[in-house]
Parts: structure tokens; sequence; C-alpha cells
């Protein structure tokens, strides 16, 4: 064999070791790391979310070099698991199961030896998105027209537990500061933001609302103030002709601790005594024919100095105290000889 022949020879067994040593290598067991995050979700259509929506983990790949290498670059930007409303908590052991069902790791014919976090087991918390009303609250006026909220829908994020006790139609305040509104004048259309604000309960429960501010317009006709009144007289109304016919004694004739909401003017005046607040006790004729033991307070007029009323809004800390006991006597009225 001439030198030439000898030198092909060469290069020919040398191409043929490197591709063997190659596919050996492809073939030999080879195990690697990989840090990968996994993002957790709801099943597709579900109304829920899932807390938390991502951890890390820790694989430990095996097997072909090539297998492993396509096994870490389909984990480069994380892996994805699908869980349903009955996980409450994921071990290491579920992980580890559930991703190598994954096509992406499947496919490549690596097999993971384990699973390694010091996030688990993971506490898997389920919420439901649930919309609610929202309802405005603007203390202390009296508005111009109507009021309106944008958006007037908010969602709600509940949890799965807490939601089963709650009622299907849920409503939300959105809420001005009254420091806010004290600034603003009557008669012009205000735009203000207003904060999204769930009862106490459900903000404690960890009940959350998105947006978690609105924009409310609204024009003031009137601003009203409140004020604190020691005592407030009841003051009987009924029909005159029937006075003449019944005896009507009150054993208490003040309501105590009365908060009342009114306009400026009628507050100013109730503090400089030109304005006095009753407690309107309304009796019917057949109240009184009945000769009725209680009867409830539904009303609080403010009278002005020229004998004009108001009917003002009012409250106390104990409703009881508006319910109010009654001694009805029928008049005798003796015929003259």
């Amino acid at each position: 064999m001439n030198r030439k022949d000898d030198t092909i020879a060469i290069l020919f067994v040398s191409a043929l070791t490197i591709i063997i040593w190659i596919w050996a290598a492809g073939k030999t067991k080879y195990t690697s790391d990989v840090l990968v995050t996994l993002y957790l979700s709801p099943a597709i259509g579900s109304t829920s979310t899932i807390s938390p929506e991502s951890t890390s983990i820790t694989l430990t790949l095996s097997g072909a070099r090539a297998a492993v290498d396509a096994a870490k670059s389909a984990c480069e930007d994380g892996l994805h698991l699908t869980l349903s409303e009955a996980d409450e908590k994921l071990t290491l052991s579920e992980v580890s199961t559930r991703i190598a069902a994954l096509d992406a790791i499947k496919d490549t014919g690596a097999k993971i030896d384990d699973v390694t976090s010091r996030a688990f087991p993971l506490a898997i918390h389920t919420v439901e998105l649930v919309e609610a009303a929202v309802e405005v609250s603007l203390p202390n006026i009296t508005v111009s027209g109507d009021v309106t909220v944008d958006p007037a829908i908010v969602t709600l994020h509940i949890p799965k537990e807490l939601r089963k006790t709650l009622p299907e139609a849920i409503t939300v305040e959105a809420v001005i500061s009254e420091l806010a509104i004290q600034q603003l004048q009557p008669g012009i259309v205000h735009k203000r933001d207003a904060i999204i604000r769930v009862s106490k309960e459900l903000e404690q429960a960890g009940v959350t609302a998105s947006p978690s501010r609105v924009e409310v317009s609204f024009k003031i006709q009137s601003s009203t103030i409140t004020k604190e009144l020691a005592q407030v007289r009841v003051l009987i109304a009924g029909p005159a002709e029937d006075y003449a016919a019944y005896s009507i004694t009150l054993p208490r004739k003040v309501i105590p601790n009365v908060t009342v909401a009114a306009d400026t003017e009628i507050i100013a005046g109730i503090e400089s005594g030109t304005v006095k607040v009753f407690a309107m006790l309304r009796l019917a004729s057949s109240d009184l024919a009945q000769r009725i033991a209680t009867k409830r307070v539904t009303a609080f007029l403010a009278i002005l100095e020229d004998g004009t009323g108001h009917e003002v809004v009012a409250s106390v800390q104990d409703p009881a105290l508006l319910d109010i006991e009654l001694n009805i006597e029928p008049i005798s009225h003796q015929s003259t000889p």
C-alpha cells in the first residue's frame, strides 16, 4: 500500500473513532442538576387563582447526555403545572411525578432522579374571583342628580372556603374621605378617586378587590354635618279631635344621646338655640282607641323659629330607646243636668 492510501486509511479510522466516541458519549448515563422555576396555575376555564403562583425547585436529571441537555433546555423558561381545586398541599414526590409526565420533559428521554426544595411541602391557597357591585358612600352631603362610578363592578379575590359561606351577590363600598368632601363646592360636578372598601370581616379573611380604586362623579346639592345632643324631647303628633277624648302621659319624655345629621344652617341653629329638635311620636286614632302601651319614634323634626319644620336624620346607640312607653286613658265627660 502506498503512502497516499495509508493516509486515507488513517483519516478514516480516526473519523470512525470520533463518531463511535460521540455515539458512546451520547449513550452513556449522565447526571446533572438544574434549578427550575415552577409556575402553578388553575385549570383552564376556572374562576379561581392559585397562590403562590410560582416556586423554585432543583431537578436532578439523568440519562444520555443529549437527553439531559434537552431536558435542561426545556427547563430554561420554567415549567408550568396545572392544579385542580382539590390540590391543597403539594409534596416533592407529587411534583416529581407531575413534572415527569410533562411532554416537555417526557419527550427528551431524561429521567428525574431527585427533586429538592426548601419550600415543600407547599400549601396551595385557592382564591375565587367574584364580581361585586360598587356602592358609593358620600358622608354628610346631599347630592343633586345621579352618582356615577367607574368601573361599577370590581373583582374580589375570595378564599375558596370563605366563598362558600357568603351570599351569591356581594357589594363593596367606594369611600371618599370626609375631609376631601368638605373642601368641595356645591353645584359643581366633581370627579374624585374613591377607595374600595370591603367589610372588616372580609378584609381580615384576606379578601382583596381589583381595582382597589374607582372614579366617582357627583354634584353636591348641600353639605350636612353631625351634632350630638345630650337629649331630645318627645313630641306627640296625632288628630287634634282625639286629644279631647284621651289623656296621654309619657313615663319617659326624652331620648338621650342622639346624633343628628343635617344641613350646616340647621346645625348652626341648633347650636345657637334658635332651632329645636324633637322626636316625633305619631299616634293614630286606632292607637288611642286600643290604648297601646308603646309606640316607636319614626322621625326627628328640627323646628325653626318661624315654626317650619325640617325632618333630619338622627341615630341613637341603643335602638330600644326609640320605643316610647305610653299611658293612655279615656276622659269621661259628665253630662250637665
